[in-house]
């Protein structure tokens, strides 16, 4: 089974991601609500992909990938955000902070599935 760590301060999005990926049997979600609980999951174990909120306090996404890429056990799993920012430069910043890619929120099943599919083939 392929483990995927779904970060997102809203339950209600964490619960909707959940069920999307479990409809696939062969994702293993493992749903945390911030960016703190994350960085403490992933100091003890490596999942294959990482879903990253963008708009959390405490910590956002960009802070929380940025200490994901210090951590050597974990620096290279693939990490996507779930995000309903839309602005100019979205592209470019997530590319600049080395993420491979985003999905906008809200987003169907289908959407979700075949980009988590790209990177857990």
């Amino acid at each position: 089974m392929k483990k995927i760590l779904v970060v997102d301060d809203n339950v209600v999005n964490l619960k909707f991601v959940d069920k999307m990926l479990k409809s696939n049997e062969e994702y293993k979600p493992v749903l945390v609500p911030s960016g703190s609980k994350a960085l403490q999951f992933l100091s003890k174990n490596v999942p294959d992909l990482i879903l990253l909120d963008i708009l959390m306090p405490e910590m956002d996404g960009y802070q929380v990938l940025e200490e994901i890429r210090k951590m050597p056990e974990v620096a290279d799993v693939p990490v996507l955000f779930l995000t309903a920012e839309e602005d100019e430069g979205l592209q470019e910043r997530i590319k600049e902070v080395g993420a491979q890619g985003f999905l906008l929120k809200p987003f169907k099943q289908e959407a979700l599935l075949n980009l988590v599919g790209q990177y857990l083939a």
